[in-house]
């Protein structure tokens, strides 16, 4: 029969294996979430940028509109300055003067917005111009981490290969039907092994923290069968007993 304690210390050295191809598995699989991360901040910024443009070709459409009422009321006061020198009462004169003086007020009002309009137009192109200046060294920074990110991920893909190698050439010094029960027990749980853990108040299993009997703790010291925490069915180790093999 194989020494059991020579089975547990192979036992916690494959666990410290098993975490650390689950460590890496973990931050390969969290790459992608941070490279989408970064490509939405440029879809944003992108999309920024278009609103702001959106607002330029609304205010170029309203310059356009202005300019066609500004041209209407230029026709209309010249029409009717036109119309001065055929009129044959002073009523109709002072009727004349009035609408022209009127329609030289709603021209000057369409000026006074059309200058404001352009200047909101010119204000809105430098802003953009801006934005877009300060997106371009965005965008060349989110390229450089999504290239450390896809990077990072094929190192961490090399050394999980290389992690995963390792343990099976590992667990081929173990007989198979103990790897049979380390694997039962890793299918169901993240860990397979738990150190005893000695507190004030006797001892307890390391990972679910339940209350272990004098009697169990005789049992595991034996080394003669694996003993298991009744709460969480860890296999449980003295881990004294293995530190100075499993350094």
């Amino acid at each position: 029969m194989a020494d059991l304690k020579e089975i547990i210390k192979k036992f916690v050295i494959l666990q410290k294996y098993d975490e650390e191809i689950q460590f890496l598995e973990e931050e390969i699989d969290s790459i992608p979430t941070e490279i989408q991360k970064q490509q939405e901040i440029q879809l944003q910024k992108q999309k920024e940028i278009e609103q702001e443009k959106e607002k330029i070709k609304n205010l170029q459409v309203q310059l356009k509109n202005k300019d066609l009422d500004l041209q209407s009321v230029e026709q209309q006061i010249k029409k009717h300055t036109q119309e001065l020198n055929n009129v044959k009462t002073n009523e109709q004169y002072r009727a004349l003067l009035a609408e022209i003086e009127k329609l030289n007020q709603q021209k000057d009002i369409i000026e006074t917005e059309i200058l404001e309009l352009m200047e909101k137009q010119d204000s809105l192109k430098k802003q953009i111009s801006e934005i877009e200046k300060n997106f371009s060294f965005e965008q060349a920074e989110i390229k450089q981490k999504i290239d450390q990110l896809s990077k990072r991920k094929q190192e961490l893909e090399e050394q999980l290969q290389q992690k995963k190698k390792q343990r099976d050439e590992f667990s081929q010094q173990v007989e198979k039907k103990y790897i049979t029960i380390y694997e039962h027990v890793h299918n169901n749980r993240d860990s397979v092994m738990s150190p005893v853990v000695q507190t004030p108040d006797g001892y307890n299993c390391g990972v679910c923290n339940m209350r272990l009997t004098e009697q169990e703790i005789s049992e595991i010291k034996k080394y003669e069968d694996f003993v298991l925490c009744s709460s969480c069915s860890r296999i449980l180790y003295i881990i004294d007993d293995f530190q100075q093999d499993t350094k």
